[in-house]
């Protein structure tokens, strides 16, 4: 792998340090320009690259950015993971405030929840929870483990108790996105029958338990749609101001569901039922078999999020094709608003990035040329910014955008 440095230089010196014989001042070290890292997967090979900019200028990755096999990807203060399923690889690469990017570390997932991390979540500022699963079924149990970060260690791990129906040794559970509140960790995820390949559902259901103890399952479970919730490598769990925590609830019947109504499911913060009153029907506002895939939350009630037209689809694989759209989402008065861009593969919602109150995002339609988008939550649908082109030698899709600290 090469290691990958921006060229802006910081044009501000450091402040030199004063000292008598009472004070002694630290060095201080004035705020340098933004960067922000970009994750890809490109016509031959998948990568993480740096730019000093998403909206002004272009990114080349062939032959400049960082070849990064990854299947899931997350970002952490200064540093972006990502899964490396073929040589079954947890990496972690540092963002530096002067542009650069490298590959820090690494540790190998087997051994440590079988098989590989299909669910990595933030618990705190120095705590990773990740969540695995056998290639051959998980039987009513998987692997977890908590990493301590930066560095990156285990430091306790163990399995952990999920549905299971001996009667159908085809259903399994696949873990989602999940958060911890109150002492209990909620995860959604979703029900698939690998003898009949399908999914199944019984309305919608998240799983609790103790934490960290990740003992005492509890099912949380409400009927206002039927679906999987918090798809594991999509952006599809989020928090507002006030700490309540929203589920995308996807029912297409090309993911996770059955082709019924997909939205957003709320549990308030401290709370482990969802909320009664609450199911933002997204489907029925936005028509054309929408399925909501993923959203960000930005702020005031606001997120942004993407549907993909299933009206469009004839199976899971064409969701590689232009069939998703970005959405607006006013949470709070439950009104969904297609935005002007372009229709494009729904990889844009694996882990967008909002930042300075704004959402950015991929778009790169087949054939045509990819560009990142700032959206703006206080506009309308024509509330978009285009910004910098995004060149792969070929397609394209952006898997990730983190942004660099900045001293």
């Amino acid at each position: 792998m090469k290691s990958l440095t921006a060229v802006l230089l910081l044009s501000a010196g450091l402040i030199t340090s004063t000292t008598s014989c009472k004070n002694e001042s630290t060095t201080a070290v004035p705020a340098g320009p933004q960067n922000f890292t970009i994750a890809s997967w490109t016509q031959d090979l998948q990568y993480v690259a740096a730019t000093p900019s998403l909206l002004e200028g272009s990114l080349t990755f062939k032959g400049k950015g960082l070849e990064a096999n990854g299947s899931r990807y997350i970002w952490h203060k200064e540093y972006v993971y990502l899964m490396n399923l073929p040589e079954k690889r947890f990496v972690q690469y540092k963002m530096g405030a002067d542009g650069s990017l490298t590959q820090n570390a690494y540790i190998l997932t087997d051994g440590v929840v079988p098989n590989y991390f299909q669910s990595i979540n933030v618990v705190d500022d120095n705590t990773l929870l990740v969540l695995g699963a056998n290639d051959s079924g998980n039987n009513g149990s998987i692997g977890w483990a908590r990493l301590s970060v930066p560095d990156l260690k285990v430091v306790a791990k163990g399995t952990l108790t999920v549905p299971y129906d001996a009667a159908k040794p085809g259903l399994e559970f696949y873990p989602g996105k999940g958060y911890v509140d109150n002492g209990k960790f909620i995860l959604g995820g979703y029900f698939y029958n690998t003898a009949t390949r399908a999914y199944e559902v019984d309305g919608v259901k998240a799983l609790v338990y103790d934490y960290p103890a990740m003992t005492n399952l509890k099912v949380a479970q409400t009927n206002a749609t039927a679906g999987g919730i918090g798809y594991d490598y999509l952006s599809s769990l989020t928090t507002d101001e006030e700490g309540n925590h929203y589920f995308v609830a996807s029912a297409g019947k090309y993911w996770t569901g059955l082709g019924g109504k997909s939205g957003v499911l709320r549990i308030k913060k401290g709370a482990t039922e969802f909320d009664k009153d609450y199911f933002f029907d997204v489907t029925s506002q936005v028509g054309r078999q929408a399925c909501l895939m993923g959203m960000n939350y930005v702020s005031n009630g606001i997120a942004f999020g993407t549907v993909q037209y299933e009206e469009l689809m004839t199976s899971v694989r064409d969701r590689l094709k232009n069939v998703g759209q970005v959405v607006k989402l006013d949470l709070r008065n439950q009104k969904a608003t297609l935005m002007n861009v372009p229709l494009s593969p729904v990889s844009m919602v694996r882990s967008p990035l909002v930042f300075n109150g704004k959402y950015y995002t991929g778009i790169a339609p087949v054939d045509q040329p990819a560009f990142i988008y700032e959206f703006d939550p206080a506009g309308d649908a024509n509330a978009v910014r285009k910004g910098i082109s995004l060149d792969g030698g070929g397609s394209v899709q952006v898997q990730l955008i983190a942004p660099h600290p900045t001293r």
